[in-house]
C-alpha cells in the first residue's frame, strides 16, 4: 500500500473545496460564492485499491487584520507542517496581488508543490490560460496544473500527478471513510452552509454553530436527534436568523434535515436555537470555545 497527505491551500474562492468534493465526488465542503465559506481544516480521504491519498482542505487565506482572519490565517498556514505535497491554488480570473504572492511565498517554502490554475473553463482563450500559467510560474512553481469541476481530463491528471508522491505505508483511514470528521462535524457545517445559501449580507460570516446533543438510535429507532446553538455577534441579527413566525429559521432547519438525511440514510430530528454571542469574533476565548 502507498499513501500521501496532500494540503490544498489558496486565497478564498480560489476553489479549494469545489476541486476537492470533485476529487471524492462527494459534497465533504462547503461550497458559496460567498469568500470565507470554509472555515475548518477538514481531511478528505481519497483511497483506491492499492493507495490512499489524503487531502487537507483549508480555510481561505486572507489579507484581513480581524482577530477571527488572523486564526484562520493561522490554521491555514499550519497545514502545511509535515505535509508531503502542497497544491496552491489560484483562480483564472483573479489578477496576482499582494496576498497571493504573500501566500505563494510560504508555499515555497515547502519541499513539494504544485500550482494549481483553477476554474479554466471560464476562460477559452489558449493564450490567456497560456500567460495565467506563466504568471504562477513566474511566482516560483516550477509545475501548473489547469483545474476545472467540468473537465473530467483535469481531475484524473491532477491524480497522476499527486501519485509521484505516494510513498509506502499501511493506510491511516478505512478505505471506506470519506472524511476523520466526526458526524456531528458535519452536521455543524450543514447547518452553516444553509444559513449561507438563505442569509445575505455578512451575517453568515458572524455566526458560529455548536452542535449540543447528536443521539444516534434515538428513542430505540433508526432516526437521529441533533440540536444546535447558532450564535451571532450582535443582537440585531437574532430577528433576521430567525425570520418572520420563525419562518427563516423553519426554512435553513428544514434543508439542513433533509441535506442530513440523505447523507446519513436515516431519519433526522434536528431543533435549532439562536441566541446572541457579543462579538465573538474579537474574543480569542469566545472564538476557541466555538471550535476554531
Amino acid at each position: 500500500m502507498k499513501t500521501c497527505f496532500v494540503s490544498i491551500i489558496g486565497l478564498p474562492n480560489s476553489g479549494k473545496s469545489t476541486m476537492l468534493n470533485n476529487i471524492l465526488d462527494y459534497d465533504l465542503s462547503i461550497v458559496s460564492y460567498k469568500p470565507q465559506t470554509t472555515r475548518d481544516q477538514i481531511n478528505g480521504i481519497y483511497s483506491e485499491e492499492d493507495f490512499q491519498i489524503v487531502f487537507v482542505d483549508t480555510p481561505g487565506f486572507q489579507n484581513n487584520n480581524s482577530l477571527f482572519s488572523k486564526v484562520l490565517n493561522k490554521n491555514s498556514i499550519s497545514s502545511l507542517d509535515d505535509i508531503d505535497l502542497v497544491l496552491f491554488l489560484h483562480p483564472v480570473n483573479r489578477k496576482i496581488d499582494s496576498t497571493t504572492t504573500e501566500l505563494a511565498k510560504k508555499v515555497l517554502k515547502t519541499k513539494n508543490k504544485i500550482a494549481i490554475l483553477t476554474k479554466i473553463d471560464l476562460e477559452d482563450n489558449n493564450e490567456i490560460l497560456a500567460q495565467k500559467a506563466q504568471e504562477l510560474k513566474q511566482l516560483g512553481f516550477d509545475l501548473v496544473l489547469g483545474f476545472s469541476e467540468k473537465y473530467q481530463v483535469s481531475k484524473q491528471d491532477l491524480l497522476e500527478e499527486i501519485k509521484k508522491y505516494l510513498y509506502e505505508s499501511e493506510n491511516y483511514f478505512d478505505t471506506e471513510f470519506l472524511t476523520d470528521r466526526p458526524m456531528r462535524f458535519l452536521a455543524k457545517e450543514i447547518i452553516r452552509k444553509h444559513l449561507l445559501l438563505n442569509i445575505k449580507e455578512e451575517i453568515p460570516h458572524q455566526v458560529a454553530i455548536v452542535i449540543n446533543d447528536f443521539i444516534e438510535n434515538y428513542e430505540e429507532k433508526e432516526q437521529i436527534y441533533i440540536t444546535s446553538t447558532i450564535y451571532v455577534a450582535k443582537k440585531s441579527h437574532i430577528p433576521i436568523v430567525i425570520g418572520k413566525n420563525g419562518a427563516m429559521l423553519e426554512k435553513i432547519g428544514k434543508a439542513s434535515r433533509l441535506e442530513l438525511e440523505d447523507k446519513l440514510g436515516q431519519k433526522v430530528i434536528l431543533k435549532n436555537k439562536v441566541k446572541e454571542s457579543q462579538n465573538w469574533l474579537k474574543d480569542t476565548k469566545l472564538i476557541k470555545k466555538m471550535g476554531y
